[in-house]
């Protein structure tokens, strides 16, 4: 691990990020949270996995999502703050946000689960008879 002093007298040592692993890395993982919920989507829509698979999965990579553009902006703060760079991942962390937009929109409509047992309405007919 390397250290740099972007000033002359400073005391603290600060991390250098040489290779920008950093935003390759989020990049990265961004890029491979995508696959299961298009892979799943191709599955539901040839019949092979049933429709409620497609809403848990993207759950699961909206909350993943979530957490990486949480940690997207802290990268970009602290590589502003600490290592005088602009990191450009503004591409990266919208293409973060369709999942989330879309885990958004299915918990908005909310689907109805089938665990839950449905109240049955009364239903009555009138007879008359003359």
């Amino acid at each position: 691990m390397f250290c740099s002093k972007p000033f002359p007298g400073q005391t603290d040592h600060i991390f250098k990020d040489k290779f920008c692993k950093w935003p390759k890395l989020l990049r990265s993982l961004i890029f491979i949270s995508l696959l299961p919920p298009f892979v799943t989507m191709l599955f539901v829509y040839n019949q092979l996995a049933p429709l409620h698979l497609l809403y848990d999965i993207l759950t699961l990579i909206g909350a993943f999502n979530l957490l990486m553009l949480f940690w997207g902006l802290i990268l970009k703060i602290r590589a502003k703050k600490y290592w005088y760079r602009n990191y450009h991942i503004g591409k990266t962390m919208l293409l973060a946000l369709i999942p989330v937009v879309a885990c958004g929109y299915l918990l908005a409509t909310e689907r109805p689960d089938p665990r839950v047992a449905q109240q049955v309405e009364i239903q009555s007919v009138e007879i008359t008879t003359n």
